[in-house]
């Protein structure tokens, strides 16, 4: 019996983790949740309910404990996926990222004194060296979570959201350039320690809800902030420049282009996931004003919406290059970033730039969803 102890304890204090989270939910007003997922139709669907009022749950990506190395976000995909994405800040790079998800500690893979077993993880990225970005997708029916399809969940206020555990694991590198050698870390998404006397692997705690997208049905929206492009042109997921026959990338959003001199105008779209318009919201407008040698351009909200940040690029591309000279779709690495301390409704954004080019325009939008 005494083997047994450790795990024990594990379990203990992850119950007393999920329950204070719980309960947290119920004072912060669980109910807000569904509401700041109330976006354009009346369909129930499967989401995250994030602490924010959003559909998109992330955490801080720490590497050796204490270093903000990125993040790593949950989001649902296509309806009955989850996907996970980790994206790195400052110089760091993934060389391998591990993954383990579900509602019970004690099904993740550990040894008799509680510590993860990451090569046991179900999700392996293998090597990925260099990488700044790298996303898996759970199907949520693999850790126990599904909606029934003829329940209208927007019509009870009641349906309450599900709490999961999230595993996440990523061995970092960063260049020294005094040395010119790399530095190397080991990661973990912001969350609760796993052991205590053990490594320091933390575990994050986030929802799943099946009240989401609810129209007038639901209680009233909750101010929350959302990832948001301008729309119209090639959705990431779509590209395959390298040619492989599979995408490039799992995270949404859009490339303009290639655009010649004249006068443009998209609208932008806040938590649209895969690119679908129908699960996002209209929150403003990018007008482009081309010349020839110079474009314009103009990011301004819809009524009831404002910016805290925006990012943008332009350039002869399909898309900007990261610091490695790899194309990317992080936002934080696109070549103008603009971050507000006080939240505004316009922002700007100007490149000389000639020939076809593309456009690329990030915000993070906050209002009533």
């Amino acid at each position: 019996m005494a083997a047994d102890g450790p795990d024990t304890e594990v379990r203990r204090r992850l119950e007393t983790q999920t329950a204070m989270f719980n309960t947290t939910l119920k004072f912060a007003g669980a109910l807000a949740f569904a509401g700041a997922l109330a976006l354009s139709s009346n369909a129930s669907a499967q989401c995250v309910a994030a602490t924010d009022g959003s559909s998109v749950e992330c955490f801080t990506l720490y590497a050796g404990q204490t270093i903000e190395a990125g993040t790593v976000c949950l989001e649902v995909g296509n309806g009955d996926t989850l996907t996970v994405t980790y994206e790195t800040i400052d110089g760091w790079e993934l060389t391998e990222a591990h993954l383990w998800t579900g509602a019970n500690i004690a099904d993740m893979p550990q040894t008799r004194k509680g510590n993860p077993k990451i090569g046991n993880f179900p999700y392996n990225s293998g090597d990925i060296t260099g990488l700044t970005e790298f996303s898996f997708s759970v199907p949520l029916s693999s850790i126990g979570f599904s909606c029934d399809a003829g329940y209208d969940y927007c019509a009870d206020p009641t349906s309450m959201p599900s709490t999961y555990l999230a595993a996440a694991h990523a061995a970092l590198r960063k260049l020294d350039t005094d040395s010119g050698e790399y530095l190397t870390e080991t990661g973990w998404s912001d969350g609760g320690g796993i052991t205590e006397g053990g490594s320091w692997a933390t575990i994050s705690s986030f929802s799943l809800s099946c009240r989401c997208f609810c129209g007038g049905g639901g209680p009233d929206p909750v101010y929350g902030c959302e990832t948001a492009f301008a729309s119209g042109g090639t959705c990431f997921i779509a590209l395959d420049e390298d040619g492989d026959g599979t995408g490039d990338f799992s995270r949404w959003g859009w490339t303009l282009g290639p655009l010649t001199a004249g006068d443009y105008s998209y609208e932008v779209y806040a938590g649209a996931g895969q690119c679908d318009l129908d699960k996002g919201t209209y929150v403003g407008t990018l007008s482009v004003s081309y010349d020839g040698a110079t474009v314009e351009l103009s990011l301004d909200a819809a009524v009831g919406f404002e910016f805290t940040e925006a990012h943008f690029y332009a350039g002869n591309e399909i898309l900007p290059r990261n610091n490695q000279g790899f194309f990317t779709v992080a936002p934080g690495q696109y070549p103008d970033v603009q971050e507000f301390d006080t939240a505004v409704t316009s922002v700007s954004s100007s490149f000389d730039v000639s020939g076809s080019i593309y456009v690329v325009a990030h915000a993070v939008t906050c209002g009533e969803y």
